[in-house]
């Protein structure tokens, strides 16, 4: 039997997104446009020339001079209408609305005084479906100098939603109403990052991986390519980032870059061959404070139990906690991504900063009589000489081995040893003898049987 693991050195750090910053480039401003003033009669201004479906900033002065006055971002056919920003009859006040609120009525904003300018900035996504918009508006004195503002968020985009494939082309400036300093700007990230990087992939098999545009480290909406590319031998990657692992590649470590222009973000990936499954993320709670589950996939039909391994090491390396979970690998199915639940809790002394997290999956031993042993046993020849499996695990100077159903788990000079998760204390910790051989106190036998 051998032990075939699945993934190594995973820090804790590492299993959540990773986003690179680049050098952002400058926003796009698509269109600019003076002073505009309609009276009886709404006037279009020509807009940017598209409909658009990205993170953008619409904004704009805005003298509102009678009821119904104001600004709506239009459709290129004029038959939708989206954020519609108007000055409303509210109860005798001439009142600052956005229109496109719950059932279609206005979201009240503040009074409005006619010889007033308000800089208005919209900013959204029209790319989305049931997207909303935050509002910004200014109040300007005669000088042009802001002397109050206020915010609103989540204000709907009434009709233009992706699903429609509608978005915004033009600014219809109503009757009764002047605008000026007019500009529309399409935001640009700042970085690029990967969504839940595989941490392995497997020889022979395809894996999709994606990443997305960021801006200060939330997410954007930007309608731009993605240039994806692969470092390692008999490995590639198509132009939509699906990987894909040749037959005969050999184990390595592969990087996987995304790009666009001066940003880009890259993932380390580790190629395996016969591992029985292969894991993509480790799921945590919020508080930090467990491993909830593992996100994998079974490479291939196994119809035995296999053992997922858990182990924490501190700062120093050294280990210090082990966790042991059988899963039965027959009721999942091969080649789908399947949430394995672990529970395991983290060490109260767990730092997140500093520790590493370490899983690795593997097959099951079946039951087995263990001979009677005295002193001190060589470690690799006792495993494998009565039917188990054992493997260095050469990093942290750990040895890994399963036998009559049980795993443990030993680092040399530790005499803190784990099996099936438990941590036992031996009178001789492992060593390597001058020859090479690797030997602890005999209790170890014992703990197995």
């Amino acid at each position: 039997m051998e032990i075939k693991r699945v993934l190594t050195a995973i820090s804790v750090a590492s299993l959540m997104v990773v986003t690179a910053a680049g050098v952002q480039a400058a926003d796009d401003v698509i269109y600019e446009s003076g002073r505009t003033e309609a009276k009886d009669e709404f006037v279009d201004l020509s807009g940017w020339g598209y409909e658009l479906f990205t993170r953008s900033t619409f904004e704009a002065d805005v003298q509102f001079k009678d009821i119904d006055s104001g600004i709506t971002l239009r459709s290129e056919d004029n038959t939708k209408g989206g954020t519609s920003i108007r000055a409303v009859d509210r109860n005798g006040t001439l009142t600052m609305a956005a229109y496109g609120g719950v059932e279609g009525n206005y979201i009240y904003y503040n009074a409005v005084d006619t010889e007033t300018t308000y800089h208005i900035t919209l900013i959204g996504t029209y790319g989305v479906t049931n997207g909303m918009i935050d509002m910004t508006v200014d109040t300007l004195d005669e000088n042009g100098n802001v002397v109050e503002s206020k915010k609103s968020y989540l204000i709907l985009m009434n009709q233009m939603y992706a699903s429609s494939g509608v978005g915004p082309e033009h600014i219809r400036v109503e009757a009764n109403t002047v605008v000026d300093n007019v500009k529309v700007t399409v935001l640009k990230p700042d970085s690029l990052g990967f969504v839940s990087p595989p941490q392995t992939v497997a020889v022979g098999s395809t894996t999709e991986i994606k990443a997305k545009y960021y801006r200060d480290g939330e997410e954007l909406d930007y309608d731009a390519p993605i240039e994806y590319s692969v470092t390692g031998d008999a490995v590639s990657i198509s132009a939509d980032g699906v990987i894909t692992v040749a037959e005969n590649a050999p184990e390595q470590n592969i990087t996987v870059t995304a790009k666009n222009g001066d940003i880009k973000t890259e993932a380390q990936i580790k190629v395996v061959s016969g591992v029985i499954f292969t894991i993509n993320t480790a799921l945590f709670n919020e508080e930090g404070t467990a491993l909830e589950a593992v996100s994998a996939v079974k490479n291939y039909f196994y119809n035995n139990n296999a053992v997922f391994v858990v182990t924490a090491y501190d700062e120093n390396g050294t280990l210090q906690d082990c966790f042991v979970k059988n899963v039965p690998a027959k009721a999942i199915s091969a080649g789908e991504d399947t949430e394995i639940i672990l529970d395991y809790t983290l060490p109260e002394n767990f730092n997140r900063d500093t520790w590493l997290i370490e899983i690795q999956a593997w097959g099951a031993s079946e039951a087995t009589t263990l001979p009677e042993t005295k002193g001190e046993i060589a470690i690799r020849r006792f495993f494998e000489e009565n039917g188990g499996a054992v493997e260095w695990i050469g990093e942290h100077s750990v040895v890994a081995g399963m036998i009559n159903g049980k795993t443990a788990v030993l680092q040399i000079g530790n005499s803190n040893v784990f099996v099936n998760g438990e941590s036992y204390t031996i009178s001789t910790a492992p060593y390597v003898s001058e020859d090479w051989v690797t030997y602890v106190g005999s209790e170890l036998v014992d703990l197995m049987r």
